[in-house]
């Protein structure tokens, strides 16, 4: 006859082995539905890292910088004897057409003697003044214009001199050198 405790331990260990298995299926389902989805990300990554090294290897060679992808995929054109053309269609001086595109008067030299480029945002702004009229930036320089302020500036007198700085206390009158005022009048 069979020992009756090697057989309850037989049947416990049995018991404990079913239990275990139904417990560690629906895990063993979750890990390998996970590990597809690493894998697949894994080589999402690697694709996206060759993409980069790509475009890092193509600006290199055209020597210009891809967009951003916020930016609209139409691009907007660039030449330096446009740009003087456009200022010259409005009549404007380089100084006079530099607060237009928020930029100075050298800098919008440089762009016309193919210095340097404009950023995007400036080309906008020049795509946006080509299709304007010459009354229409007018009015937006006027619009911008500030109203005149008064000027600190002196202007000479007759003789040259510029006249003294108004302080607030009396100006101090200057003696003639050597001579008195009665004798000068005589002479």
């Amino acid at each position: 006859m069979p020992n009756i405790a090697s057989v309850l331990r037989d049947e416990i260990i049995r018991l404990t082995r079913k239990e275990f298995r139904q417990q560690m299926e629906p895990l063993r389902k979750q890990l390998l539905v996970q590990r597809k989805t690493i894998t697949s990300l894994k080589s999402d990554i690697d694709k996206l890292q060759r993409g980069i090294k790509a475009l890092a290897k193509g600006t290199r060679k055209s020597g210009q910088v891809e967009s951003a992808p916020t930016t609209p995929t139409t691009r907007k054109r660039f030449s330096a004897g446009g740009l003087r053309k456009l200022r010259e269609k409005f009549g404007l001086s380089r100084e006079a057409f530099a607060p237009l595109l928020g930029a100075s008067a050298q800098t919008v030299y440089n762009w016309e003697q193919q210095g340097t480029r404009p950023r995007p945002e400036i080309i906008e702004k020049i795509a946006i003044l080509r299709g304007m009229s010459k009354r229409q930036v007018l009015a937006v320089l006027d619009q911008h214009s500030s109203p005149p302020t008064k000027s600190t500036k002196r202007t000479p007198t007759k003789n040259g001199q510029k006249p003294p700085k108004k302080t607030g206390k009396p100006a101090k009158k200057k003696a003639m050198s050597g001579k008195s005022s009665d004798a000068a009048a005589t002479a």
